[in-house]
């Protein structure tokens, strides 16, 4: 092995650029930036682009190729023109390693479809499959029903009825890829757990996050003094039941008569302005016709979608943040306020209980129950010493966790136990 390793990334959602990044799916442009800059490592990345064939775009000592993202489409079967490109660049870079961040996308068919021979590390980073499950968020069948809109009736797949069919059926294929991975790297006590029931064969590491450098060097939060409002503050990435914003609405609605001042300030990519008449997801609107029953319409906020510093700035000015998610493989939101100290109000899921302690770091409720989120959320209105304590609790816990320096040298321990350096 040669001094300088290659190590060739597929990572669907990270395109590496010199611009801030209005998501919270960013950690691997931070892991990324870390390699680059503070070790001999060459880095070389594949994700998807808004362009409309394979593209070169280097950025940030990344050498950098954007795949369209039709080819998002063919996760079972990958084009001939990826599959094609996939063996070029492996024969072209000569890889020492090539690490695949996520199972949700084609291009891991395209390296199966391939059979490249260089050794391959698969990231756990959803489970399409526990998605499925937990996809309508205890929405019932009233509820979805009245979650066809316009769109739903003119593009029938957009109903959370046939996206959850489309996990399922990814899911079923997921698996599948899962049992073929020799390498496997897990986040969580939770997934590891699955991962092990799946494919007890594999070698299954377990990898750190590394946050977005922003957050390292954010003040800590502080309580709210004679604050006139009380703001919460949630992120959902996009229009998806599982993320529980109805969970939020409800606790929100039995808060809202004794705490008439309470708003939510929801921040991510949901669409609540309509666009030629049906752009609006059927399940944005059944959301905004709830809130409108519950008479909190008025108290909520829609952000849009947040850089780093823009999220920052909504939890020192919250009270807390509520994560009600049904299920999570991680939760870089909940790792990302738990470094600024905001306190949080988070559902026992999925991997959630492993990042915080109840009662010491952070606030859990069963998953779904609003009326345990409510209460959990008065807790941290009304007791000032236990908010101030699970700040610095949180905070300190982040650190030691996502420590820079930790997480970026367990990734190259990982690295070089699979490439054979030890």
């Amino acid at each position: 092995m040669s001094a300088k390793r290659k190590i060739l990334w597929f990572a669907a959602s990270a395109q590496f650029s010199d611009e801030k990044i209005k998501s919270t799916g960013t950690w691997l442009i931070a892991m990324g930036n870390a390699i680059t800059e503070t070790t001999d490592i060459e880095l070389y990345n594949v994700t998807y682009g808004n362009v409309k064939s394979i593209t070169q775009k280097n950025a940030n000592n990344v050498t950098q190729w954007l795949i369209p993202y039709k080819e998002k489409r063919n996760y079972k079967k990958a084009s001939k023109k990826l599959i094609s490109f996939v063996k070029k660049i492996n024969n072209e870079i000569k890889p020492d390693l090539i690490h695949v961040w996520g199972t949700e996308n084609g291009l891991v068919s395209a390296l199966t479809e391939a059979k490249i021979q260089t050794p391959i590390l698969l990231e756990i980073q959803g489970l399409l499959f526990s998605i499925a499950r937990n996809y309508y968020g205890g929405l019932s069948y009233n509820d979805l029903l009245r979650c066809i809109g316009l769109k739903e009736i003119l593009r029938p797949k957009n109903h959370p009825y046939f996206v959850r069919k489309e996990f399922a059926n990814r899911g079923r294929y997921e698996t599948l890829l899962i049992q073929q991975m020799e390498n496997i790297s897990v986040q969580s006590d939770w997934v590891d757990s699955i991962i092990k029931s799946l494919s007890p064969k594999s070698n299954i590491f377990k990898a750190g996050i590394m946050l977005r450098s922003e957050f390292y060097e954010a003040p800590i939060w502080e309580y709210q003094k004679n604050s006139q409002t009380i703001n919460i503050f949630t992120s959902c990435s996009a229009a998806i039941p599982y993320k529980g914003l109805q969970v939020i609405f409800d606790a929100i609605a039995l808060l809202k008569n004794k705490y008439p001042n309470i708003r939510l300030n929801i921040g991510g990519g949901i669409q609540i302005k309509k666009k030629y008449g049906f752009i609006r997801e059927g399940y944005t609107s059944w959301l905004l016709r709830k809130a409108k029953k519950l008479g909190i319409a008025d108290s909520i906020s829609w952000l849009g979608k947040l850089n780093a510093n823009e999220m920052i700035g909504e939890m020192h000015k919250s009270s807390l943040v509520v994560v009600p998610s049904f299920v999570e493989t991680y939760c870089l939101f909940m790792a990302e306020s738990m470094m600024v100290g905001v306190p949080i109000v988070a559902s026992f899921a999925g991997a959630l209980p492993q990042l915080a302690e109840h009662g010491k770091s952070a606030l859990y409720f069963p998953t779904g129950d609003h009326w345990s989120c409510a209460q959990q959320i008065e807790r941290i209105i009304t007791d000032q010493e236990l908010v101030k304590k699970m700040s610095v609790e949180a905070r300190n816990t982040a650190f030691q966790r996502n420590d820079q320096t930790k997480v970026l040298q367990n990734q190259l321990d990982i690295y070089n136990e699979i490439i054979g350096a030890l």
